[in-house]
């Protein structure tokens, strides 16, 4: 850790920051709290040039099936696919990425930088819907370099393994601020208790598979995260992942029932909060529902290793696959912004500096310990003005 915060155990100041704590009793303490007043913003410019090099968006289902598969020269084998979904939802280049190996230090990189922050800037500064990024945020990124080390797996079943304690939603991969967690505690105990398990959340969680909401071409952040959740919500909804005829839906909805009271009545006021089109008749005199709908394909472009029939789909993410096919590396991975980011080394070493503006540390160094809180005391050291140059020079 550089200079520029030599210690930074921050408190709120009693009187300024007000501390809501109410119904985040089963939250661990660490991750209590929120400054409704606070207008800190963490920075996420680096998952940015990460997605948008990375996710190709497909936009919303037009709930046509992808065509039969053709098998390849020489053999009869076909591919199996779940035609209903193949055509649906964003995709990772898996194969661009796991081709480069800074691409996957990169990923790594972020996912570890993400996983320090609440160590050195208590989350309890931020207000909601900064947490809320960035809990989002670190839980997509962790399962992305998961899945990176997944791949060239396609079928996720055993791996995401929905309520095994073996599975990789169970197993504690993340320490925060000092607490062992899983993507399970996140989902279900952080972002539920913290968020009044409002449903909108779990379309902000990225699955790996196809089956399961779309993981974004930008990063999730505080000023638009409810807008990028509704829209995610309306495109999953709309399509054949989501809901289909005779009350099939999703089986991502019966692991996230906690979210709707476990209430099928719930779930299906919800969708029709989003239904558009035939579909919304479909439902409109339902109170229940069947869990049917499934694609356990890894999310990745439909051109590495897959044929999926004519090339004449016209369907915005099957063209752009037939790029990749053709032209391997050139449509996707402009990695300029990724090696810059990775020369400078700030991810890892400074990720307060890296994810805060200069106005916003000055805010954070400003801090003073003026009492005790249960978390213990509070201190944040000053640079003077030499040091602040000295470490100014050293991260241009």
């Amino acid at each position: 850790m550089k200079k520029t915060i030599n210690t930074l155990l921050i408190l709120l100041l009693a009187g300024t920051s007000p501390l809501s704590v109410a119904g985040e009793e089963n939250i661990p303490e660490p991750f209590r709290g929120d400054d409704p007043n606070s207008t800190l913003e963490v920075a996420y410019d680096d998952l940015n040039a990460l997605l948008s090099s990375y996710v190709t968006v497909s936009g919303w289902s037009t709930r046509e099936k992808a065509p039969r598969p053709d098998a390849g020269v020489g053999t009869r084998l076909k591919t199996r696919i779940n035609r209903l979904t193949a055509l649906e939802g964003n995709r990772f280049y898996f194969k661009g990425a796991s081709e480069k190996d800074l691409i996957a230090e990169f990923i790594s990189d972020i996912r570890a930088s993400l996983e320090m922050l609440p160590a050195e800037v208590p989350l309890r500064l931020l207000n909601k819907n900064e947490q809320l990024a960035y809990w989002l945020n670190l839980y997509n990124f962790t399962l992305l370099d998961e899945m990176m080390k997944v791949y060239p797996k396609h079928n996720l079943l055993r791996v995401l393994d929905y309520g095994d304690d073996d599975s990789i939603m169970a197993q504690k991969l993340l320490n925060v601020a000092g607490v062992p967690l899983s993507l399970d505690d996140i989902q279900f105990t952080i972002l539920k208790e913290k968020y009044f398990g409002n449903p909108l959340i779990i379309y902000g969680l990225w699955q790996g598979n196809i089956g399961g909401p779309s993981l974004r071409s930008t990063a999730y952040t505080g000023k638009t995260v409810w807008r990028k959740l509704e829209d995610n919500a309306g495109e999953f909804i709309n399509s054949n992942r989501g809901t289909y005829f005779d009350g099939e839906v999703s089986a991502l909805y019966e692991r996230n029932m906690p979210f709707f009271d476990n209430d099928q009545a719930k779930l299906v006021s919800h969708l029709m909060d989003y239904l558009q089109g035939d579909m919304f008749d479909e439902y409109a005199n339902r109170d229940d529902v069947e869990f049917e709908m499934e694609d356990w394909t890894l999310a990745a472009l439909i051109g590495e290793g897959r044929k999926y029939g004519r090339s004449a789909a016209t369907n915005g993410a099957a063209m752009l696959d037939a790029v990749v096919a053709t032209q391997p590396g050139e449509a996707f991975g402009d990695t300029v912004a990724i090696q810059n980011y990775l020369a400078e080394d700030n991810i890892m070493k400074t990720p307060v500096n890296f994810r805060f503006s200069e106005a916003q540390l000055e805010i954070l160094q400003k801090l003073r310990t003026k009492h005790e809180v249960s978390m213990g005391r509070v201190e944040v050291t000053d640079l003077d003005e030499e040091e602040a140059s000295e470490d100014k020079e050293q991260n241009n």
